[in-house]
């Protein structure tokens, strides 16, 4: 017998919707005033939600955007959320390449971060891999200058991709090295995912890398050198 999803909201619905995005802009739907300062910080594919929830908790100040493509997953956090005191998050259920592309402007974003996205890790299944170089550019683009990009993986493979998308975009740089102790986030909860693998031993892979060029100027870059 399959469980029916409970779909009711008791307190705020925190959830908000493609079309809002679009026509009213996260300010309006973080209940900013327009003048005032908008830091956003987007969790992509943010599974349980203890992650996000707990990076909303410890900034009141950070506009905190949770990304998750599963409906129960939003559902089941919306309902979290509407039981706790936590004004600053918003959860859109969009697939995570449409938000990026659709849902931010350029150079508007302080920090994004992708926990463990599924490796896909059958050859045949790599193209439907998040993280590939036209991702990365379109994030990177969405960064304001110093704006962070977090990224962890438990897969080598995968880790081997990432990096070198990574390495591939010019408006990037390494923060750190990519090959991070386990305790490099020691100052915010794991997520479930890494909970799970590193307690079957399994290492994982932090990235951290920063938005660090104007756009105006990598284009400028790379036009000279596409002309040399």
């Amino acid at each position: 017998m399959s469980r029916t999803v409970r779909r009711e909201i008791a307190g705020n619905d925190w959830r908000v919707w493609p079309e809002e995005v679009r026509r009213e802009g996260w300010s309006a739907l973080f209940g900013l005033p327009a003048a005032a300062p908008l830091r956003l910080h987007v969790d992509i594919g943010f599974g349980d939600g203890a992650f996000l929830i707990e990076l909303a908790r410890r900034d009141p100040g950070r506009s905190v955007v949770g990304i998750e493509l599963s409906f129960k997953r939003v559902l089941k956090v919306a309902q979290r959320l509407s039981a706790s005191d936590l004004r600053n998050v918003r959860l859109l259920g969009v697939d995570a390449a449409w938000a990026v592309r659709e849902a931010f402007r350029d150079e508007s974003v302080e920090s994004f971060w992708i926990n463990f996205p599924d490796p896909w890790p059958k050859r045949s299944h790599q193209r439907r891999r998040l993280v590939e170089p036209g991702f990365v550019r379109q994030i990177s683009r969405r960064l304001m200058i110093g704006g962070s990009l977090h990224i962890a993986t438990d897969s080598p493979d995968y880790a081997e991709a990432i990096r070198s998308a990574l390495d591939g975009e010019p408006l990037l740089e390494s923060v750190q090295a990519p090959s991070a102790p386990l305790d490099e986030r020691r100052d915010l909860p794991p997520t479930r995912f890494q909970r799970e693998w590193t307690s079957q031993g399994r290492a994982c892979v932090f990235f951290h890398c920063r938005r660090a060029k104007a756009l105006a100027a990598s284009r400028m870059r790379h036009a000279q050198g596409a002309a040399s």
